[in-house]
C-alpha cells in the first residue's frame, strides 16, 4: 500500500513538471533599428513574469528573422506567447495571419498587450473561435487592400514617368549591357546559338535558362533586324 502511494506521488509529480514545461510564458520584443531600446517592451514582459524572452533589433518586413524563428521552433503546444503589439509579429498582414493562424492551431496562446481584444479568451470556446475567424477575415481584408493600393501607387508612377518620357519599364535580366558579367556571357551564347539557328529548347536547356527567356531575346532581336531591314533571325 505504502508502495503504491509512493508510485502514486511520483506520478503526480511527473506530472506537475510536464503541465509546467508546457506552459512556458514566453515574450517576443522588436525594435526596427540600432538606435531605439528594447527597455518599454522589456518592462512590460517582466511585470507579466514572462520566462524566457526572444528580442532583435531588426525590420518586421517579413517573417525570416533570427530571433523570430527561434521562437517559432522553440514554442510548444500550451505555451502562452506576448507581444507588445501586432505589429511587432510583422508588417506583412499575409505573414501576420498565417502566423497567427499556426499558434492557433497549435494550441499555443497569444496575448497582444495594446490590444488585448484581439486575445480571444473569453472563456466561450465558440465565441473565441467566432472571433478569431473575424479577425482572420480582417487580416485578409487588409492584405488584400494593402496589396491594391501598392499596385496603385506602382500604375500611377508608371504612368507619370511615361509622361514625362523617363519610363524604361523592369532592367531586362540577359542583355548585352547586364550589370552582372555571368548575365551578359549567357545572353552571348543564346544570341550566337540563335543566329546559328538552333532549337530553342536546346538553347534554354543549354543555357539554364526558360524557353520565354529565349524567345525574348529572340523577339528582341528580331525587332533590331527589323528596324535595319536585315534578315531576321527565324
Amino acid at each position: 500500500m505504502i508502495h503504491y502511494f509512493r508510485v502514486s506521488i511520483i506520478h503526480v509529480y511527473y506530472m506537475w513538471l510536464e503541465r509546467e514545461k508546457i506552459m512556458t510564458r514566453i515574450g517576443y520584443i522588436r525594435v526596427s533599428s540600432i538606435d531605439q531600446n528594447f527597455d518599454r517592451q522589456m518592462i512590460a514582459m517582466e511585470k507579466l513574469h514572462v520566462e524566457k524572452v526572444f528580442q532583435e533589433k531588426i525590420s518586421g518586413k517579413d517573417t525570416n528573422r533570427p530571433e523570430f524563428q527561434k521562437l517559432l521552433h522553440y514554442v510548444r503546444e500550451g505555451d502562452v506567447l506576448f507581444f507588445d503589439s501586432l505589429d511587432r509579429l510583422g508588417r506583412d498582414y499575409d505573414d501576420i495571419k498565417e502566423t497567427v493562424l499556426y499558434f492557433r492551431n497549435n494550441n499555443i496562446e497569444v496575448n497582444f498587450l495594446d490590444a488585448p481584444f484581439l486575445n480571444f479568451n473569453t472563456g466561450n470556446e465558440l465565441l473565441d473561435k467566432a472571433m478569431f475567424d473575424m479577425f482572420l477575415s480582417l487580416l485578409s481584408y487588409i492584405a488584400q487592400n494593402e496589396r491594391e493600393k501598392i499596385r496603385e501607387r506602382q500604375r500611377q508612377g508608371i504612368a507619370a514617368a511615361k509622361a514625362k518620357g523617363v519610363y524604361k519599364g523592369r532592367p531586362v535580366v540577359y542583355s548585352s549591357d547586364s550589370s552582372d558579367p555571368q548575365k551578359r556571357i549567357i545572353y552571348s551564347n543564346i544570341v550566337s546559338m540563335l543566329k546559328a539557328g538552333e532549337p530553342v529548347v536546346k538553347i534554354a536547356k543549354q543555357n539554364h535558362v526558360s524557353r520565354e527567356t529565349v524567345y525574348k531575346i529572340k523577339r528582341k532581336l528580331n525587332s533590331i533586324v527589323l528596324e535595319s531591314d536585315s534578315k531576321p533571325v527565324l
